[in-house]
């Protein structure tokens, strides 16, 4: 679908007197066609872009000569070396070009001299001439020669018709004669299908078969029907009679096209070492011409029959591979080259151009689903030369004594103006032939074409309307004077289309030659060209056009190189014109004046478009380069964009790694795609994850895939294969595209009908206009008017807003603003069930009683019980079995049984339970119990109960204990059951009797539990003072308990007392409560002695001392609290040893490694781990995990089976024993041991306590050595502590855990409330002061 245009033309003219050698007749200097030769003299220096040409002058002196072309600085001749033969032996040059390895020119003469110049001589770069050196003679001559692409080899043919071959310092390597032998290598091979006249032809070719077999049989009639039609291999009448060599892209291959005895041209194919590889099937008039395509594939030749002209092909082994047909114009082919891509065959022949003579022109074809299309004709009288580096670069010559430079383009001719009128029309050119297809409403695969338009001349450039519907197009001729305009009507189907339709034929002024047109406007026609007369200038030609199609020039503007010039429709149809700079001017609608550059490209790019803000009224021009960077202005969107297509509201392009890309285009000026990270993302590798399942703003096409046209105000793309075949597709984004357009204009109907069409989640019919919708909904139910379509929208809802989520990517602020207002997320399907479920019910119209089931049945949670009572009259009864009918497929038939048996509606439940596949054995019987109570609260509480609605089956069963009080033991034990105590509480709160009963029952409950707390106090509420008093006693709460036993009403006796305060002090002591233990003996028992052992358990010294000489018991402070002092201090000296002496351990430890790098101790590991296969993956690799240790954990991947999972996880579980017991040397060492050195200064802190009332209990035992000794015991314990919290807590490093692979590496970070990333560490404790020890008095030293 895409055409070849002219991108810029620049060249020079040799001044006067003198000409190309190889286009002139080497007798008088004419040009002539006759004489022309298969070399042309020129070739080029692809580094510095550098033109060398053998030219002549008058004096029949020979030159090379240097060609600049001024696209990069002034055109230049500079004539560089005089060649030592007259410009006659040069004319007959068998080969001339530009060595790039030995920087040298190569120039083979017919008469067998071959001379190498040098261009990088010392004399070159000073401007003197290069001297011409003699390398050797072919005394034979040279009849052609040809360099292997990788200049290691040269091919000659000799004046006696033997092939040369030689190195690239001119060595011979090989000779032998071209007509060697009757088949090479690939010799032909009979398959064993039998003979023609064993075969069966069909009783209708029985005759013929005879009568050949006939024929054959008869020798003087044979050789009388050659002579009369010819042997089939003569050459043709226009053969130059010139041998032509050809090599294969890669140099394997090299082919030779020469005349043999008898006339007869042959082809054949020679390897790289000499050997006759193949030779080509004899055709009938094969001419001279021949080009083997660098790709490879094929050998393309031409054949001149009676009644077509056709280039025809050969594979590699000599057979025939198809062939196309030129058009009847062509008189005589001249020449074929492939480009260096093998997409453009050029064609130079001499062609009827309408004019009294015919004209050498070379025709460009190139090849797209096995058709050969004409895409483009130069009117060129010399040679022609495609440039070796650039495959759009064409070199030519004149006889005329100029050189040009062309360049060339390749895009799509499409449709733009973003109309509801428009066709979405694309062309495509071949030859006179212009194949016109709307893809609006048809969808032809090329080669073929809905419509195709005649022309005079092949097609130069065909545009498409940038006005109106956007359906029109005009077309540049070929002869570059001729504009034709032709305009399409608008159709939605086939069969109303029309084909175009000639509406006026322009003639441009003569002193321009165009080759791009723009047509902003129905009366305007502008022009890029070059100028035929001064200094062949770009220029700018604007055309008016009059009603009746006359035109006449309105203005002409030079304007510096030019490349590129484009209407664009979404910028109110301005005329963009791009310079070779990259720079984008606007040509101004009224002035026809160039503006200032509205953008400056970072590189020229010859594919162009433009989109107008609405409110700045400010352009950003769209572009792609050569180099697939796509641009907007001087932005870079993606480096690696194939194509692009700009819609008014969306930029569509194709990448190099087969994604189609949407950016919308208020985000032109701050997208930005990386395709390598996006690849990674999509593929899950270690780049990222995968991208989201249902982002719109790309998917992926088939591999080289180009975007031929978005259909402007459509949701269809159109695309090409490489293989030349279109696909039509409906991205997400186009239709999301198309469905917001819809909404916001509440055209509800075609908006569901897409979505349903295009599985697009219903949710978002909603969420993307809620606040509109949400009011509207009315009118929605009016518009859609189909029960089926508004159930399955309904059925859609969830609660997700998908505008947030699935459909995320390329949402809109106008989208923002039209949610504001919506119903919660939360909430969602409820609201809009009921809201549409009102504006359904308002219509008064039955057949959407489905649709208000379904807004019951969506609900969240479904209400299938008020969907039930619509079944109920006035509905008859087909009307309520379809809707039962229809429900039950909503629903669960179980759970719509029970919805019905909870509305106690037992003629319902039988009702739906008949259309169950139940045994009516089951439900008959239990309905007939139902039905067979006589209390309806009862009945109730039966239907709830079994329903499993044990609250509501408390309320029925309460309200029907009231009426039968037998029914208490039922009503306790389904209490018990359903533990509805709270519930039954409340119920019977006026009742104390039942009340206190409830009561009971429920302090049973928490007792069994555990709950002793709550258990008291729903005793104490049951007035039930003897559990109570239990309960308080195993709660800890004592004072309560003898509190309540204590009280005259309580039924203790002093003995149930007594027992009362040993069990709890006993059940006190068990929880290291030894102060209220004591204070419970002490307060109700006499039982001082076990009250002291207590308060000696305790480490209250003091709370000791005082209770004995209060209860003037002396003996108990010799017997009880002074051995029980001396005993905690002794293990009170050895807990402050043990402790210092582990601090110092640890501390001293982790001093060791720190001063280890935690590379060293990741390569420790690894070490260890490397002997031990447990531990190593056999999918990862440990070194590379190594590498970084920074605040984030690597988040590399790797595919494992399931024994590699189960080994990582046995190892995973080693690596977490060996960081609980912190083994030394692992790299969980530095954290165990921090972690321990805080939990031994905890203990520290615990023990001030004791340290101090230790010391205080010795002071009073007049013992002050052993409390001095024990507080610098202490002391010192506490510098310890001091001394080394600073760094061992402050100087943390990164923690290490085992990864996924089983690999070590760094804890992931965690955030703080900043939001700062920050590594996890151990928290420093509190460090321990004096003020909770110290004694000042006993540290005297």
């Amino acid at each position: 679908m895409r055409n070849l245009t002219i991108q810029s033309e620049t060249g020079i003219a040799l001044p006067e007197g003198y000409y190309f050698v190889s286009d002139k007749d080497e007798n008088n200097g004419s040009s002539s066609l006759d004489s022309r030769r298969p070399t042309p003299a020129v070739c080029v220096d692809v580094t510095t872009r550098t033109v060398y040409a053998i030219v002549g002058d008058a004096h029949d002196s020979a030159y090379i000569a240097k060609l600049q072309t001024g696209e990069e600085g002034p055109a230049q001749f500079v004539l560089d070396a005089p060649l030592p033969f007259p410009a006659s032996s040069a004319a007959l040059a068998a080969g001339f070009q530009r060595l790039m390895e030995r920087e040298q020119l190569f120039v083979a003469l017919q008469s067998g001299d071959i001379f190498t110049i040098q261009t990088d001589s010392d004399e070159t770069a000073g401007n003197l001439p290069a001297a011409a050196d003699l390398v050797g003679t072919v005394d034979p001559g040279i009849m052609a020669s040809g360099w292997s692409p990788d200049e290691e080899l040269l091919a000659l043919v000799t004046g006696e018709a033997k092939l040369l071959l030689m190195t690239q310092d001119f060595d011979v390597l090989d000779e032998f004669p071209l007509a060697q032998g009757e088949h090479g290598e690939e010799v032909p091979v009979a398959l064993g299908w039998g003979r023609k006249e064993t075969q069966y032809q069909g009783k209708r070719n029985t005759a013929n078969t005879l009568s050949e077999l006939d024929s054959a049989a008869d020798p003087a009639q044979s050789e009388a029907e050659e002579h009369t039609h010819g042997n089939g291999v003569e050459s043709d009448d226009d053969d130059d009679h010139c041998v032509r060599i050809s090599w294969r892209g890669d140099g394997a291959y090299f082919a030779v096209s020469f005349i043999m005895t008898g006339n007869k041209r042959e082809i054949r194919v020679f390897s790289r070492e000499g050997k006759l590889h193949s030779v080509c099937e004899s055709i009938e008039a094969l001419e001279h011409t021949l080009c083997w395509r660098p790709s490879g594939r094929l050998i393309a030749a031409t054949q001149k029959l009676a009644h077509k002209h056709d280039v025809v092909f050969f594979e590699r082994n000599g057979l025939r591979h198809g062939e196309f047909t030129l058009r009847r114009a062509v008189r005589r082919v001249l020449d074929l080259s492939f480009n260096a891509d093998s997409s453009i065959l050029a064609v130079t022949a001499l062609v009827d151009t309408g004019k009294q003579q015919p004209e050498v022109c070379v025709e460009l074809w190139s090849d797209k689903n096995y058709h050969w299309y004409l895409k483009q004709e130069l009117r060129i009288s010399g040679h022609v030369l495609w440039d070796a580096e650039d495959p759009m670069c064409l070199h030519a010559t004149s006889s005329s004594g100029s050189y040009s430079e062309i360049r060339l383009h390749s895009a799509p001719a499409v449709a733009h103006v973003a109309s509801d009128e428009s066709n979405g029309a694309a062309c495509v050119v071949d030859g006179t032939s212009l194949l016109y297809t709307p893809f609006g409403y048809a969808n032809v695969p090329p080669p073929m074409a809905l419509y195709s338009v005649a022309m005079p001349l092949p097609a130069a450039h065909v545009v498409f309307a940038a006005f109106g519907s956007g359906n029109g197009f005009a077309v540049l001729l070929a002869d570059r004077q001729t504009v034709v305009l032709y305009e399409c009507k608008h159709a939605k189907t086939v069969r109303e289309g029309e084909p175009p339709a000639e509406t006026a034929r322009i003639s441009l002024p003569k002193s321009v030659r165009a080759r791009q047109i723009a047509w902003p406007a129905r009366d305007r026609l502008v022009c890029l060209g070059t100028c035929t007369s001064g200094s062949g200038s770009d220029t700018v030609v604007v055309m008016e056009i009059g009603d009746s199609g006359s035109a006449v020039q309105r203005r002409q503007l030079n304007v510096e190189r030019s490349i590129c010039i484009h209407a664009a429709p979404h910028a109110g149809g301005a005329v963009l014109v791009e310079s070779s700079a990259g720079s984008v001017s606007i040509l101004d609608a009224t002035t026809d004046g160039l503006s200032a550059p509205a953008a400056r490209l970072p590189v020229a790019c010859p594919d162009i478009d433009a989109i107008r803000d609405a409110e700045t009224a400010a352009a950003t021009v769209v572009a792609r380069s050569a180099r697939n960077q796509l641009f907007a202005n001087d932005h870079l969107i993606s480096a690696a964009c194939s194509s692009f297509y700009l819609r008014s509201d969306l930029l569509v392009y194709t990448t190099t790694t087969h994604l189609v890309r949407f950016v919308p285009v208020s985000r032109l000026a701050t997208a930005f795609v990386d395709e390598a990270a996006a690849a990674a993302r999509e593929n899950g590798g270690s780049a990222g994850v995968r991208a989201p399942k249902h982002d719109e703003s790309c998917r992926r096409v088939e591999r080289g895939s180009t975007v031929v046209l978005a259909l402007p105000v459509a949701d269809r793309v159109v695309f090409q294969m490489p293989r030349g075949n279109l696909e039509t597709v409906r991205p997400r984004a186009l239709v999301l595209a198309s469905v917001r357009r819809l909404l916001e204009t509440r055209q509800y109907r075609d908006a569901l009908v897409t979505c349903r069409a295009n599985r697009i989640d219903m949710n978002f019919i909603f969420d993307h206009v809620a606040a509109q919708l949400i009011d509207d909904f009315g009118e929605f139910v009016r518009q859609i008017n189909d029960p089926d379509h508004l159930n399955l929208f309904v059925s859609g809802l969830r609660n997700e807003d998908v505008t947030q989520t699935m459909y995320s990517g390329l949402a809109t602020d106008s989208a923002d603003a039209l949610r504001e207002g919506a119903a919660a997320v939360g909430q969602k399907t409820t609201t809009v069930c009921r809201r549409l479920r009102s504006a359904l019910q308002d219509t008064n119209d039955a057949k959407y009683l489905p649709t208000i089931l379904t807004t019951f049945m969506c609900e969240t949670p479904a209400d299938i019980a008020s969907a039930l009572r619509l079944l109920n009259p006035p509905l008859s009864a087909k009307e309520r079995d379809d809707a039962l009918t229809y429900l039950l497929f909503l629903s669960d038939i179980d759970t719509v049984y029970n919805a019905a048996l909870g509305l106690y509606d037992l003629p319902l439940a039988l009702l739906v339970a008949q259309r169950s596949q139940r045994d009516p054995r089951e439900y008959l019987a239990s309905l007939g119990a139902l039905n067979a109570i006589g209390s309806e609260e009862y009945r109730r509480f039966k239907i709830d109960s079994q329903l499993g609605r044990a609250p509501l089956a408390l309320e029925h069963l309460c309200n029907a204990y009231r009426a039968d009080d037998s029914l208490w033991d039922e009503l306790v034990d389904f209490v018990n059951e359903s533990e509805l105590y709270q519930q039954a509480l409340r119920i019977f709160a006026d009742d104390d009797q039942l009340h206190g009963r409830i009561c009971m029952e429920y302090g049973n409950h928490l007792a069994k539990a555990g709950d002793w707390a709550q258990a008291a106090a729903a005793y104490l509420s049951g007035k039930a003072t003897r559990q109570a008093v239990n309960a308080f006693v195993r709660a800890r709460d004592w004072r309560m308990a003898l509190a309540l036993a204590a009280a005259p009403d309580s039924g203790f006796t002093a003995q149930m007392i007594h027992d009362t305060a040993i069990e709890a002090s006993r059940i006190l002591a068990d929880h290291h409560m030894f102060r209220d233990a004591a204070a419970v003996l002490l307060d109700y028992t006499a039982e001082d002695e076990d009250a002291l052992s207590l308060l000696v358990r305790g480490n209250h010294w003091a709370e000791a001392l005082r209770t004995a000489r209060l209860r003037d018991r002396h003996d108990l402070i010799e017997t009880t609290v002074y051995p029980g002092m001396q005993s905690a201090l002794s293990e009170l000296d050895d807990d402050i040893r043990e402790i210092s002496e582990s601090l110092n351990g640890k501390a001293q430890r982790l001093k060791e490694l720190r001063a280890k790098s935690l590379e060293a101790l990741v390569e420790q590991h690894i070490e260890r781990a490397a002997h031990d296969v447990d531990v190593m993956s056999d999918t990862a690799s440990m070194a590379s995990r190594f590498s970084t240790f920074t605040a984030t954990a690597s988040n590399a991947t790797s595919q494992m089976t399931g024994s590699t999972a189960r080994r990582i996880s046995k190892n995973k579980r080693k690596e977490e024993r060996k960081r609980v017991r912190g083994k030394k040397g692992s790299i969980y060492e530095e954290s165990y041991l921090v972690d321990s050195i805080s939990k031994l200064v905890d203990r520290v802190r615990a023990a001030q306590v004791h340290v101090r009332e230790m010391s205080l209990a010795l002071l009073h035992f007049g013992l002050a050595s052993q409390a001095h000794k024990l507080q610098l015991l202490f002391g010192s314990l506490v510098a310890l502590v001091l001394e080394n919290g600073d760094w061992v807590f402050d100087e943390q490093r990164v923690q290490m855990q085992l990864g996924e692979n089983g690999i070590p590496e760094p804890v992931s970070a965690e955030s703080d409330e900043s939001g700062l990333a920050l590594q996890p560490k151990h928290l420093k404790p509190k460090m321990p002061g004096c003020s909770e020890w110290c004694i000042s008095s006993l540290l005297f030293d």
